[in-house]
């Protein structure tokens, strides 16, 4: 079991959703171009406007779980995950 099972567990319904389809639940996931980093795949513009700092991929989960709330909060799920949003039906 990885250290991190336990934070990913306790994430709300529609953001370990989001997580799923973005990582696989990985929150130290890079995408092949190495643009797109950590559990959310966020890109460093992003990951900057929320507040953010350094490598999302080596954030802990909690932090990338932060990050990714208030991106929502500014854009909404479709926004901010529009492929994924879409595919995993969260709103």
């Amino acid at each position: 079991m990885k250290p991190y099972f336990n934070d990913i567990e306790l994430l709300p319904n529609d953001y370990r959703k989001i997580a799923v389809c973005e990582s696989s639940l990985n929150p130290q996931a890079i995408n092949r171009t190495g643009k797109y980093r950590g559990l959310f795949q966020f890109d460093n513009r992003s990951w900057k406007w929320v507040g953010g700092s350094g490598d999302p991929a080596k954030a802990s989960v909690l932090e990338q779980y932060k990050r990714a709330q208030m991106l929502v909060s500014k854009q909404g799920f479709n926004r901010a995950f529009p492929q994924c949003s879409k595919i995993m039906g969260v709103k």
